[in-house]
């Protein structure tokens, strides 16, 4: 098997990248070589390659968002952002009227009484 340092040319063949639990180098293989043990050529350190991973397939921009098939992190991160905009107008309320109830206490200059 095969292993190179980063820092030199890539072949035609497709490498994955690799990072050696020993000493943390950014190692190269062939990705044919994915699931076999290996040595890294730095600190000796023997290690499993990686098994490759597997693509997640793309949404197709092309067709409208009401069509692609709904995405349930999307869909708890817009439930979450709306919440959060429930939250701060709720808030923003709560103090407008805290504050007009402060002035109205507060504000009003009552007449002196004359002796």
């Amino acid at each position: 098997m095969t292993m190179r340092a980063s820092m030199q040319t890539a072949p035609a063949d497709p490498l994955m990248a690799v990072a050696c639990p020993g000493c943390h180098a950014a190692l190269s293989a062939e990705s044919a070589a994915a699931g076999t043990p290996a040595r890294c050529p730095l600190c000796q350190a023997a290690f499993a390659l990686p098994a490759p991973r597997q693509q997640r397939p793309q949404a197709d921009v092309s067709q409208p968002a009401s069509e692609r098939d709904d995405d349930p992190l999307r869909r708890l991160r817009e439930e979450r952002a709306t919440r959060r905009g429930r939250r701060n107008l709720v808030m923003l309320v709560a103090g407008v009227v805290i504050l007009l109830a402060i002035v109205l206490l507060f504000g009003t200059r009552r007449p002196k009484k004359r002796r």
